[in-house]
């Protein structure tokens, strides 16, 4: 827009007026029009004076867009930031930008370009081809208010802050009554030379306040205490003495014979001693000093506790436990030695000594130490269910064995077999005894005793006969069919079986030695993938995917790097286990082996099936679907094959001539058709010649002529 911002400040620059031309010899005309623009343009000023658009200084300019707050002015040889200086506001204008107001934060020149930052109100400075800058009417350098002309009516609330205001310049005038609340004051600034003399009272004095540095020393008299006031916590350690209690709280030896006691005195110890014990301390026995069992003698309460202990000592202790994880974490013997019996009530598992006689229990304490018993005897077997007895030694968590204790149950049980055991005490059943207890028998014995399922095979007796009958192809049996890691070398006959646990299959010995009963090939083929090292020759094992290589001998193709080897010149394949090339491979060559499952078909020789022996109930109704009929009868003669009236399969129907279609015109130039009606009317000789032309064709058809006199045929 055209405006004041376009003159220049050298006259003979100024050749046109809002696009009318003022130049030398303009038109007489154009001197009314200019008039007319300079007073437009002037008012436009006027109407907004406060803000100037100031380009360069002299004549139209273009700002440049650069960023949300930043343009650029450029003017050859003028370095403008004297005019675009910090803090001058700014406005700016455009049909993207809108209105925005800012300040200018900085400026700065080079080489023709002003660049300008500024800080918006709000909103950004936008890209646009008709932006507008406004500079504000006053300048930080050319200030035009008068001095001593701004009143305090001129500032917006809060606008003066604390940066405005010059130091000390605030003084007692400015300040009203009551204004300085104590959020005003700093810590320590009230000072003693601030107080009034009596402007302190008991109200300006917080709880708890005065403390002991505030009361001058011996200053609070008896008259500033309240009754009661003083208790135990405010008497320092031996302030009450006897001067301070009342005589008669307390009772002299003097008085002490006709004193009444209550719990209002108390006794001196001269009083004390004669109205209770009437002992000395010579006749005192305290913890530690030999006791005496004197009637003139008093122990006192540790002494007493000491001779217990002792009397204890002497005669041992008995520390009872639920079973061998409940031993205690400390020594039970209360000089920590022995002599004190632990008795476990019951062993919750069965424990058997070392060749030493040791037994040592996990977790044998209530803390889950390990617990050791000696003298248990070497091998000796402590029974699930019975008790033991042991004895505490110096050493900690260490006892040493007493006794088993047999189960009261057990016991009651072998009490009531009285009648049985005397009948073991006659000379017969000692003879007896003795006969079993001779070194072969009890060899014997130990060996049924070890001997697990004794009952199992007891109650299958007759299983036990059919095999002992048959012990012979039992044997066999053992010979024929063998588990090994490794091929029998012995006792072997064609047809015998093992399986190998090392190549997890089973084989068979035929008369050229062992082979797999089955292929080695669990399908119809298996790959293995191999990478070679230097000069490698053979490859066997777990290939590079983690497979064991193994295959039926002469059933393999071996690749090397895709090239396919001649076994038996290449490459050897007889071992089934391992490949061995004729050459050493280069380092990572690739090996790919395929082996194949080998199996057998069952063949039938094709002239072995004669006529009619495979009836037409075995060959199959092929549907449409699979490019069959789906029909399973043949039709009438004549007949054809048609898509049924559903177009859902095939039927058999009756077939159907071709339509005759004959043409020709009438006296009007009309097309006349005749047709054979699907094979309903028959048309003449006569007629059939008298035809322009003849058409054989499907049935269905209609026939017209358009406007240019083309047949048209519709289906």
């Amino acid at each position: 827009m055209s405006g004041i911002k376009d003159y220049s400040t050298v006259q003979a620059n100024n050749t046109s007026l809002n696009t009318i031309s003022v130049a030398e010899g303009m038109l007489p005309s154009n001197l009314n029009n200019a008039i007319r623009a300079l007073m437009k343009n002037t008012r436009d000023w006027y109407n907004d004076s406060q803000w100037v658009i100031y380009g360069d200084g002299s004549g139209a300019y273009t700002p440049a867009y650069v960023s949300n707050t930043q343009f650029t002015i450029t003017s050859t040889g003028n370095d403008l930031t004297s005019y675009y200086h910090a803090n001058r506001r700014i406005k700016a204008t455009g049909t993207n930008t809108g209105t925005k107001f800012g300040t200018i934060s900085s400026s700065a020149y080079s080489s023709n370009v002003t660049t300008v930052n500024v800080t918006w109100d709000s909103g950004n400075l936008s890209s646009d081809t008709d932006l507008e800058i406004y500079l504000s009417g006053l300048t930080a350098t050319n200030n035009s208010i008068p001095l001593g002309v701004i009143g305090s009516g001129n500032f917006a609330d809060g606008s003066v802050t604390t940066a405005k205001i010059a130091n000390d310049a605030v003084n007692n005038d400015k300040i009203a009554d009551n204004a300085v609340q104590s959020a005003q004051l700093n810590a320590n600034a009230v000072t003693e030379a601030k107080i009034n003399s009596g402007a302190v009272t008991n109200s300006k004095i917080g709880a708890d306040a005065v403390n002991g540095s505030k009361i001058a020393d011996d200053s609070i008299d008896s008259e500033h205490l309240v009754d009661g006031s003083i208790d135990t916590a405010h008497i320092s350690d031996n302030a009450v003495t006897m001067a301070k209690i009342s005589d008669a709280t307390i009772v002299t030896n003097s008085e002490q014979s006709g004193h009444t006691p209550d719990d209002n005195t108390f006794y001196t110890t001269s009083a004390a001693n004669t109205r209770f014990l009437n002992k000395d301390t010579s006749e005192l026995i305290n913890s530690g000093q030999t006791w005496s069992a004197s009637d003139d003698f008093i122990a006192t309460t540790a002494a007493i506790d000491a001779r217990v202990i002792d009397l204890v000592d002497d005669v041992g202790g008995f520390v009872p436990i639920a079973n061998e994880t409940s031993f205690p974490n400390t020594n039970p013997d209360v000089n920590n030695g022995v002599g004190t019996i632990v008795s476990v009530e019951a062993l919750s598992q069965a424990y058997t000594a070392n060749g030493s006689g040791v037994v040592s229990i996990p977790n044998g304490t209530v803390g889950n130490s390990t617990v050791t018993l000696n003298g248990c005897g070497a091998n000796t077997v402590l029974a699930s269910g019975f008790g033991i007895l042991v004895e505490s030694t110096t050493t900690q968590h260490t006892y040493n064995f007493h006794r088993l204790v047999p189960k009261a149950t057990e016991v009651s049980t072998v009490a009531a077999k009285s009648t049985q055991i005397g009948l073991l005490g006659t000379s017969d059943a000692v003879s007896d005894m003795n006969t079993l207890g001779t070194s072969q028998t009890v060899s014997d014995m130990n060996t049924l005793a070890a001997i697990s399922g004794l009952n199992t095979l007891a109650s299958n007796s007759a299983n036990v006969t059919t095999a002992a009958n048959n012990l012979s192809s039992i044997n066999n049996f053992a010979e024929v069919y063998r588990i090994s890691s490794s091929a029998p070398t012995s006792s072997l006959n064609v047809g015998d079986l093992y399986f190998d646990t090392t190549a997890n299959e089973l084989k068979v010995y035929k008369s050229s030695g062992w082979a797999a009963a089955g292929s080695t090939v669990n399908g119809t083929a298996a790959r293995f993938k191999y990478t070679a090292s230097a000069n490698q020759t053979t490859f066997t094992g777990s290939d590079d995917n983690g497979n064991t290589l193994a295959y039926d001998a002469g059933f393999i193709d071996v690749y090397l790097n895709g090239a396919k080897l001649v076994n038996g010149t290449d490459v050897t394949v007889t071992s089934g286990s391992s490949i061995v090339l004729a050459s050493g491979a280069t380092l990572n060559d690739i090996i790919s082996i395929v082996a194949y499952g080998t199996f057998n078909v069952a063949s039938i020789n094709a002239s072995n099936i004669t006529s009619g022996t495979i009836n037409s109930a075995r060959l199959p109704t092929v549907p449409t679907t699979k490019g069959g009929t789906g029909l399973t009868s043949i039709g009438s003669a004549g007949q054809v094959i048609k898509v049924n009236s559903g177009a859902n399969g095939l039927e058999y129907g009756n077939a159907s001539s071709a339509e005759v279609y004959g043409f020709n015109k009438n006296n009007n130039s009309q097309l006349i058709v005749t047709t054979t009606n699907q094979g309903a009317d028959n048309i003449s000789s006569s007629t059939f010649a008298s035809f322009d032309d003849v058409l054989f064709s499907a049935s269905g058809f209609t026939f017209s002529i358009d406007t240019n006199g083309d047949l048209i045929a519709t289906i």
